[in-house]
């Protein structure tokens, strides 16, 4: 069994699924065929109960039975909900799993919903893959039944015993980050994420409402990318006659009009923010930065920068990569020289102003000694050796610091005492790899295995792509795999979710060059070595 999170896909290796659930008290479960809207195309596109049988589903006791090759060419995808009988909260038991295809979804923090969408069938590049949802609604399986367009009324009374229905990745290639968790979320007067103030009663933190409003914003895009595909093929059919004028225009001013709608509402969550988080999570223009100070707590995440996307304009959604983060960050090459840099330098200002001042170092590693890091080898002791291991590694000392950052890892993934690195020296080590390809060409076995097994052992990797190009070999792929891959400068991502196409503009700091120490960056470090005398 293959144990999935919220928010995480896998792919479906049959072409019929069994979909079951246990749960510790009486739960129902049905399912819901939808198109790209996530909305039923009519009523008997929902399975359950009183309606045990659908295209391509059957509903029994016991579980659903999905056959995936029968399924309608107009369904996108199908949703599993999982409701209790008695309408109780699903706080009131242990939590519910469902399992299909060797795949096993623990939703464990639920608290007011009594009905939720646990899982979504859906197709991805004619492939059909399982996304883990658990999103909750708290007024119950009517409200999540109008939500994806059933037309419901009095549900009325649940059926005597036996009940029935028993109670967010292989990423496309490209730009990717792998999906965040974030808490679940129900639907409401206050938003979709429930509270929408930053001090409000069940208001979530900054970052994982950040992923929540990106998440909901890449399905409405997609949505809308999907009716506006369909309006097109209704006009070639009001060209050759077999439609009436005007149907075409009506079904993309309405797509239209509710990508507008969605978007304002999610722009209205994040401007609640906007001036009340921390300055990692905030751009460098904010006041934020201007008042920051060190503090003695790890902060949410850092701002990478901004997604837009073409037919959006009323929101721009900040990316924010959690921390710690447990997975190597790939910069790749910009479009003009110091592109990747200045995004490297810019991550690296807003990691160490995340993490308390002593409990962090920096070691910067550049084989040519040409990305002008040269610049931290002018540091006064201590702050030299204990903030940055000793200075830059360039040329041999490449393979040195690499042998002592790995003596480092096997060290702590077996618990022992670390005593290559001068004591008293920060836990955490951030390591920061300029011309990565030229440190692949010498050392590639070394950073690969550094990058791969240290940052869930406090040793978090940046590989900055700057001078050498590594295009498609083995062994980038290798770290890009592994990781998030970033591009600097107006490049795209793929979501999470969808697959949909995002423009970053990464926010950047505000010195051009960086052959001598941005002043921000200078004033962070400063706040860090006061630590070391």
């Amino acid at each position: 069994m293959t144990a999935l999170v919220r928010g995480a896909n896998a792919p479906l290796r049959a072409a019929r699924v069994t979909v079951t659930h246990t749960c510790a008290a009486p739960a129902d479960l049905s399912a819901l065929l939808v198109g790209r809207d996530l909305r039923v195309r009519s009523d008997d596109d929902l399975v359950f109960y009183n309606a045990p049988v659908g295209p391509g589903v059957r509903w029994s006791q016991e579980a659903l039975e999905i056959d995936l090759a029968a399924l309608p060419s107009d369904v996108h995808a199908v949703l599993v909900a999982l409701s209790l009988g008695d309408g109780a909260p699903f706080s009131t038991v242990s939590a519910p799993t469902v399992l299909v295809d060797g795949h096993t979804f623990v939703m464990a923090g639920l608290g007011d919903e009594t009905a939720l969408v646990a899982l979504e069938l859906y197709r991805r590049a004619g492939e059909w893959k399982v996304r883990a949802v658990g999103q909750g609604y708290a007024s119950g399986l009517a409200a999540l039944l109008a939500d994806h367009g059933v037309d419901v009324e009095d549900p009325g009374p649940q059926p005597p015993a036996p009940r029935i229905l028993p109670d967010p990745p292989t990423p496309p290639l490209g730009h990717q980050l792998p999906p965040q968790p974030a808490p679940h979320t129900q639907p409401g007067g206050q938003g979709q994420h429930g509270a929408v103030g930053p001090q409000g009663a069940g208001a979530v933190p900054f970052v994982d409402r950040v992923w929540m409003v990106w998440e909901d914003a890449s399905r409405s895009l997609d949505s809308y990318r999907g009716s506006l595909e369909h309006a097109l093929g209704v006009r070639d059919q009001e060209v050759t006659g077999n439609a009436p004028r005007g149907r075409a225009q009506q079904l993309m001013d309405a797509g239209m009009e509710r990508l507008t709608a969605d978007m304002a509402q999610l722009a209205g969550e994040l401007a609640a923010h906007e001036g009340v988080v921390g300055a990692e999570v905030s751009p460098f223009s904010a006041p934020s930065w201007l008042t920051w100070q060190p503090s003695d707590r790890v902060g949410e995440g850092l701002l990478l920068g901004h997604l837009d996307a073409d037919e959006v304009s009323t929101l721009r959604v900040p990316l924010i990569l959690r921390v710690p983060f447990g997975r190597p960050v790939w910069i790749d090459r910009g479009s003009g020289p110091g592109d990747a840099a200045a995004f490297a330098w810019s991550l690296v200002t807003r990691f160490l102003a995340a993490v308390p001042p002593g409990a962090v170092a920096l070691d910067v590693i550049d084989p040519t000694g040409l990305s002008g890091a040269g610049w931290l080898n002018a540091l006064p002791e201590p702050s030299r050796d204990y903030l940055c291991g000793g200075g830059v590694a360039v040329g041999p000392e490449v393979g040195n610091r690499l042998d002592k950052l790995l003596n480092l890892v096997d060290l702590r993934a077996v618990g022992g005492e670390e005593q290559m690195f001068l004591e008293g020296a920060p836990p955490v080590r951030l390591v920061v790899v300029f011309d990565v390809g030229a440190a692949l060409e010498e050392h590639g076995d070394k950073l690969i295995r550094l990058a791969k097994e240290g940052p869930p052992l406090a040793l978090p990797v940046i590989c900055v792509e700057t001078d050498t190009p590594t295009d498609e070999s083995v062994r980038a792929m290798r770290i890009k795999m592994s990781g998030s891959t970033l591009p600097p400068s107006g490049g795209t991502l793929s979501d999470p979710w969808v697959g949909g196409s995002w423009t970053l503009t990464p926010d950047l700091l505000p010195d051009g060059s960086f052959d001598r120490p941005p002043a921000l960056l200078t004033h962070v470090l400063n706040a860090h070595a006061r630590v070391f005398g």
